[in-house]
């Protein structure tokens, strides 16, 4: 495949939620196929020719390693905050991991996202370059939000090995080997910074991290939206039903 969206969910919020980013992707007819990692049985879900259905702890097992490590001694904290929820934003790192298998340009969008219209092709083009490796809503002081974000799985390094090799090691690192429980949140968007900081600030000084270089998309930094995902570029297809607005 050349592109792809990727998602993950469970049955629970298929049912609260994510059945409507599957309507919607429908209904506005999408271009290019939807990769959906779930953590359960694939058959709890409606077949379509463009959607692909994959087990996320068979296809990766760290994935279900990291879960059985922490789900119980992570409860307490995760109750208390979802910062420090680190079993449920893991599920994202891993689903975006194992979709490189699939594709080229990677488009991941939250379980509660809803297709507004169809995308056209120039636009996939506009959001991810390819001289670029990753597009990210960057909030410049605070984390980044990582309920779209695409990922150039082509692009190389001076070394000529993928760019994507080197940065998800790192950044699924931080959950095979528990480091998430040393960054200051838990969450998926802080294993991101965190990769990400360390590929800007080495990449003219380590071959491997080299021609690493990314897009920022949003108003964040003229508008100070923390919902930058309302910004026009994406909200014309794309909305992210965040927090309450995901029951509506």
């Amino acid at each position: 495949m050349d592109k792809i969206f990727v998602t993950t969910f469970n049955k629970k919020l298929y049912d609260n939620y994510a059945y409507k980013l599957i309507e919607s992707y429908l209904k506005t007819k999408q271009k290019i196929n939807l990769l959906c990692y779930v953590e359960d049985d694939t058959s709890l879900y409606p077949s379509h020719n463009k959607i692909k259905y994959l087990n996320l702890f068979k296809e990766q097992p760290e994935s279900l390693k990291f879960y059985k490590r922490n789900f119980e001694k992570n409860q307490s904290a995760a109750n208390a905050s979802y910062l420090l929820d680190a079993v449920r934003f893991s599920y994202k790192v891993y689903a975006q991991n194992d979709s490189r298998k699939y594709g080229d340009y990677i488009f991941f969008i939250d379980g509660d996202t809803e297709f507004k219209n169809q995308i056209p092709d120039q636009w996939f083009q506009d959001c991810l370059p390819s001289d670029t490796f990753i597009s990210i809503f960057d909030r410049l002081g605070f984390y980044t939000e990582t309920g779209f974000i695409a990922f150039n799985n082509v692009i190389k390094n001076k070394q000529g090995n993928k760019i994507s090799d080197s940065f998800f090691k790192l950044y699924v690192k931080y959950y095979n080997n528990d480091l998430i429980f040393a960054l200051p949140a838990f969450t998926d968007c802080h294993a991101l910074d965190a990769t990400r900081w360390r590929f800007n600030f080495l990449r003219n000084i380590i071959l491997e991290y080299s021609n690493y270089k990314e897009k920022y998309l949003g108003n964040w930094r003229t508008k100070k939206d923390f919902n930058v995902m309302q910004d026009e570029f994406i909200s014309k297809y794309i909305l992210h039903m965040k927090g309450k607005l995901k029951n509506n």
